[in-house]
């Protein structure tokens, strides 16, 4: 079965018709980019995967992950399916984390919202995520703040929380945006690696096809919805 299939999608917002028909796929363990100008669109499937819309948003089509229809399930639904089931890596690593929380508590906080682990186990987890994703325990405790963090290294804490439910389709929309070149590279192989150890499907969303020429097992070119 494939992983997240989305059919005809369409999105309106008000009066303004943003999505036209949009169909791709992505299967388990595969990668696949979603390229295109700014203003395409891209961005937006993305948070309508997500179920991440305005109140004035309307939508046609189908999204299923798993078999489930996405575009059916109530907002406490997709609340149960955030974070578990589909994860996601938001552009600016700053604001996707709260400044006044540890890094620690950030990771730990979905595992706990979702009651999968009792506090001492999450903690536990949240050190092994911030381990695997290239934060070692000796430089990155978990009392440390965003703003004591590079760009790379809040887009990896951002990443452990993505993962921490090893959820089986993995969003990062622009990750690599506001980082410079050789920290894209090394954020993308993390992506990379993860896709590989968890058998995730990944969808990335950039306007840059150098970022994904040597990443992606697929391409889709949005323009204009």
């Amino acid at each position: 079965m494939t992983l997240l299939d989305i059919s005809n999608l369409s999105l309106r917002i008000g009066t303004h018709k943003i999505l036209k028909e949009v169909s791709l796929s992505v299967q388990a363990g595969e990668i696949v980019a979603i390229t295109g100008e700014s203003g395409s669109g891209k961005s937006l499937t993305a948070f309508t995967v997500m179920g991440l819309l305005p109140d004035t948003a309307t939508t046609s089509g189908q999204i299923t992950l798993s078999g489930t229809n996405l575009l059916d399930q109530s907002e406490a639904q997709m609340c149960g399916l955030r974070g578990h089931s589909i994860g996601m890596v938001f552009q600016e690593p700053m604001t996707a984390l709260n400044p006044v929380k540890t890094i620690g508590d950030q990771v730990m906080e979905t595992i706990l919202i979702h009651k999968a682990l009792p506090p001492d186990q999450a903690r536990a987890r949240a050190r092994e995520l911030l381990d695997r994703v290239g934060l070692p325990a000796d430089r990155f405790p978990l009392g440390r703040f965003p703003h004591e963090l590079s760009g790379g290294q809040r887009q990896r804490v951002v990443i452990a929380m993505a993962i921490a439910l090893r959820p089986k389709l993995l969003i990062a929309d622009e990750p690599t945006t506001a980082l410079d070149v050789t920290t894209q590279a090394q954020i993308l192989e993390l992506l990379r690696d993860l896709v590989r150890e968890f058998d995730m499907g990944l969808m990335i969303i950039t306007h840059d096809l150098a970022v994904v020429a040597d990443l992606a097992d697929r391409i889709v070119v949005m323009r204009h919805g």
